[in-house]
């Protein structure tokens, strides 16, 4: 095969091979990193709901409030193919006030295709 007729052929393959590593993109990971977020906001609601006119129970629900994280931002978001097709090893940035106090922690995540949706496994 001439060159030119291997890179025709490697011009009209590359594309196929690109839209078969479909990476989530990083507003899908950073959606999905907020939702880890807001779950653990939600338990906590209800843990304090839960509380009822109990004060020991409120305080302690006041104080473990305090020490939930608030997600700020999600910065940097980079995903790479790993263990098969669906599965992609995700980090980022991750900007979060804990007691008042903020700071960025770079995580590494998971992310699954399962049945043509992202799903954070990790």
């Amino acid at each position: 095969m001439t060159n030119l007729k291997k890179l025709a052929v490697m011009a009209l393959l590359t594309p196929l091979f690109v839209a078969c590593s479909n990476a989530p993109s990083e507003s899908t990971v950073e959606a999905l990193i907020e939702a880890q977020y807001e779950q653990a906001n939600s338990m906590m609601d209800d843990a304090m709901a839960n509380a009822g006119n109990d004060e020991m129970a409120k305080a302690m629900s006041g104080m473990m409030e305090g020490m939930m994280p608030k997600l700020e931002k999600v910065e940097n978001v980079s995903c790479d193919t790993t263990e098969g097709d669906n599965t992609y090893l995700c980090t980022a940035d991750v900007t979060q006030t804990i007691g008042g106090k903020s700071r960025i922690d770079s995580g590494a995540f998971k992310v699954n295709d399962v049945n043509g949706k992202w799903v954070l496994t990790q």
